[in-house]
């Protein structure tokens, strides 16, 4: 019986593991400035090289269709992606090479209250509960520093900052881990070996500050360099569509859809060397509805500057390295979540930070005759628009008069050689 099941799981976790299952029928990379179709009828895909569709075209994928993409590589979208499959038949985008000796598990350090999970306060999961950390005014050495971000899968890292002490946690008390540059995690080092000498009382700290890490460096943990990089949306082209009955409001609403797609081992970009998200947005995002995100090198879904409102809808975002969603820096503010599992991340289930205008405070002096009175008040602007973005047009208009607004903006991952002239350049005329 013991020998059967032993089977039964072998066979499960090749059938997890072994990538493609079918025999690959065609080759995608390169740069479709034309709409195109990928069918089902030729799937599966292999995408050796990063695939980018161009603004003003329109790339459709058919129900069922299977794509597998090389390590590091992925799929760019500046046009518009039509990719609906359905509840029996998946739309799948997968890595090419087989996930042998995959580290599965996540670590048990994390850094939370910080703007990703590569830095803020420092936590252990000890006795079944996440505890932060605090050193009795104990300065680390850069090598303690260094192997706790090793610890959780990245490079290196070192000091950020001190956090105010909450009374959400029991601490964890850490003055001196002792590693060394062996030390392979910081459960190696002499500081936490004999784990029955670690002390949790809340009295040795005595409210002392959390300690606070800044990790830097490519993934560390096993199974990294296997992922492939995933889907980027760069302000893709969107309508506007009525936002109620009565016609009296309208939003913005993407061209592109995402529906029944499964998105799994993404997050690893071979152009930086370095994690990324399985999905990443910038302005409007696409409709995303039956999405299966999983195990992501790092964020499951990133939306960066949402200009529109965003929906996701009947999905599943679990196991990524990173936070589940991150929405961050929105002007729309609407998120609709609905009936969407986002559980099990190695970071928050959804992190949301609001776009805020600028504030101007300023301070007055009273008009009355007691000259040390003053008033302050706060004012709301909207934040300028810009009079010429000088990496897409290299002129200022000729009806613009001084002062001028320039903005220059390189979208993320933006390759520069250094024999080519770059993007962002002005004439000035006299």
């Amino acid at each position: 019986m013991l020998l059967r099941c032993l089977c039964v799981a072998l066979a499960m976790l090749c059938a997890v593991d072994a990538q493609p299952l079918e025999t690959i029928k065609n080759v995608l990379g390169g740069v479709y400035s034309e709409n195109i179709t990928l069918f089902f009828m030729n799937s599966p895909y292999r995408v050796q090289t990063d695939l980018t569709v161009e603004t003003g075209a329109t790339m459709t994928i058919q129900t069922g269709v299977q794509l597998y993409f090389d390590a590091g590589v992925g799929l760019k979208i500046k046009g518009s992606l039509y990719a609906v499959g359905s509840k029996f038949a998946r739309i799948q985008f997968l890595p090419h090479q087989s996930m042998l000796n995959y580290n599965y598990d996540f670590p048990k350090l994390r850094l939370v209250d910080g703007a990703n999970v590569r830095q803020g306060r420092l936590q252990v999961l000890f006795n079944d509960r996440w505890r932060s950390v605090c050193t009795q005014q104990t300065n680390w050495t850069a090598t303690d520093f260094s192997v706790a971000c090793q610890s959780m899968g990245y490079g290196g890292g070192g000091f950020w900052r001190w956090f105010r002490r909450n009374n959400d946690t029991m601490p964890f008390v850490l003055p001196k881990p002792g590693c060394t540059a062996g030390s392979r995690t910081l459960w190696n080092c002499p500081g936490l070996v004999d784990e029955g000498r670690i002390p949790l009382s809340e009295n040795l700290c005595q409210g002392e500050d959390d300690l606070g890490l800044y990790c830097w460096g490519p993934p560390s943990f096993s199974g990294w360099g296997r992922h492939w990089k995933g889907l980027q949306f760069l302000n893709i082209p969107f309508e506007y569509v009525n936002s109620d009955a009565d016609q009296v409001s309208v939003h913005r609403q993407s061209l592109s859809r995402l529906e029944y797609v499964d998105i799994h081992y993404a997050g690893y970009d071979g152009t930086t060397k370095n994690s990324t998200a399985a999905i990443w947005i910038q302005g409007v995002p696409p409709f995303m509805n039956g999405l299966d995100v999983r195990r992501s090198a790092r964020d499951g879904i990133f939306i960066y500057e949402a200009t529109g409102p965003i929906l996701i809808a009947n999905s599943t975002i679990i196991y990524n390295r990173g936070h589940g969603i991150v929405v961050e820096n929105t002007t729309d503010g609407r998120v609709f979540i609905n009936e969407t599992a986002v559980e099990s991340n190695y970071g928050d289930g959804v992190w949301y930070r609001h776009k805020g205008g600028n504030q101007l405070q300023l301070i007055l002096q009273s008009l009355s005759s007691d000259s040390t009175k003053w008033k302050r008040q706060t004012s709301y602007y909207e934040e300028e628009r810009p009079r010429v973005e000088i990496c897409r047009k290299h002129e200022l208009p000729s009806d613009a008069f001084f002062p001028h607004l320039i903005r220059a903006f390189l979208s993320n991952g933006t390759l520069l050689q250094p024999e080519v002239l770059h993007p962002c350049w002005l004439v000035s005329r006299a």
